[in-house]
């Protein structure tokens, strides 16, 4: 899915309460206090990861809120699916978010209604807020606002005060965000994910996904049709510090680590629900190679980077099909997630990912992740697969 990178000055986010099931939280974090806490604080991302935590649990509560807007709207673009929330989070808080989203859909005819709820959205998240005064915003202004994230400078809309971003890369830090992991997930009610990474000179650093619709129990046990089962996982990680999983109702965190499986006859695997996101038959070649018994467990969004860090399984394989980029926002977050518990996240001929190069990751191939016991043999069959579709075409 779709992605926006965020650039703050440096600083600490050392003041920001944690979000609790006794909190009410608001989806656009009482803009006036995040601002003035940004103004005032300096970066570290050695204290707590507040604010990463407080964002998602606040996107997810414009996510829930919304599902049935969200649902009615889905704009599909060159196979990529686009939600009023995507949109929404580009333009609506006191900084301004660089997206691959632009405008030129909304300008369409067939997008005239879903940029009429937009706009509503917008208007009244700033009224609520009660810091921009009363004067709403037109059409314009707010395909204006999409439009200028794309590029770097500052814009005025009124009395909002946009900071407009670059891309990424490998220099200063820089937000990413994706605020709807696994759209076509969410649309059907299963996984989907918010995502959120934080780069500092190209690295990931901090790491944060939200996944409301995944099991706090191991998906290993796990009935997913089960209605009474208890759902709802936020996984953090820290450069350096671990990863951390805990409810998303406020539960006390625990520290995750993937599973320590040596053995791939034993090991099980994720992929795509999609097979249009991932090649399925190369996946399955693979793990015969490998004597995979088990067979693949199939989910969207990076609900899967969540679910591999607690060692409800013990391989990630990801092949697009030929001629698709890797997006960054697809995997900064989850990648930390999973490194931080121990686990390898690598391309399909075993070099690191890198997250320097702006939007895209440059790949061999696809993308693998497991535990440092499995990853000498899954390279071997990955290397052995990849031969042998080869030739066979």
């Amino acid at each position: 899915m779709d992605m926006a990178t965020l650039r703050v000055s440096s600083g600490t986010i050392n003041s920001l309460p944690l979000l609790t099931k006794k909190t009410k939280p608001h989806f656009f974090l009482s803009l006036r206090a995040f601002k003035s806490t940004l103004k005032t604080a300096s970066m570290s991302y050695d204290k707590d990861l507040l604010l990463p935590r407080m964002l998602l649990l606040s996107l997810l509560v414009f996510v829930k809120k919304s599902k049935a807007l969200l649902q009615a709207d889905v704009i599909q673009s060159d196979r990529l699916h686009v939600t009023v929330a995507d949109y929404e989070e580009l333009d609506s808080a006191s900084f301004s978010l660089v997206a691959e989203e632009d405008s030129g859909d909304l300008r369409k005819e067939e997008g005239k209604e879903t940029l009429q709820r937009i706009m509503k959205l917008v208007n009244e998240t700033l009224a609520s807020d009660g810091t921009y005064g009363n004067a709403p915003l037109y059409e314009e202004d707010v395909l204006a606002a999409i439009d200028s994230g794309r590029s770097e400078g500052v814009l005025h809309l009124g009395r909002v005060y946009w900071i407009l971003l670059t891309e990424g890369g490998p220099s200063g830090q820089h937000w990413v965000l994706d605020p709807i992991d696994g759209t076509k997930g969410f649309l059907r009610g299963d996984q989907y994910a918010i995502a959120l990474g934080l780069l500092d000179e190209g690295k990931v650093v901090l790491g944060v996904l939200a996944c409301p619709n995944l099991p706090l129990s191991s998906l290993a046990s796990n009935n997913l049709q089960d209605d009474q089962e208890k759902v709802g996982c936020l996984f953090y990680a820290q450069v350096g510090s671990g990863t951390y999983m805990q409810s998303l109702d406020g539960s006390m965190p625990i520290k995750v680590h993937v599973t320590d499986l040596d053995n791939p006859e034993e090991a099980s695997f994720f992929e795509s629900f999609e097979a249009a996101h991932s090649l399925h038959d190369l996946s399955s070649l693979i793990a015969k190679k490998l004597g995979v018994r088990a067979p693949p467990v199939r989910i969207d969004s990076q609900a899967k980077y969540g679910a591999l860090s607690r060692g409800d399984g013990a391989i990630y394989l990801r092949f697009p099909h030929k001629g698709y980029r890797e997006k960054i926002w697809d995997h900064a977050a989850g990648y930390l997630v999973v490194a931080e518990a121990g686990g390898v996240v690598s391309d399909a001929a075993g070099n690191p990912l890198d997250f320097s190069k702006g939007r895209y990751l440059d790949l061999h191939e696809g993308i693998i992740v497991t535990n440092q016991k499995l990853m000498p043999a899954l390279l071997k069959a990955v290397k052995e697969s990849l031969n042998e579709k080869a030739s066979s075409l």
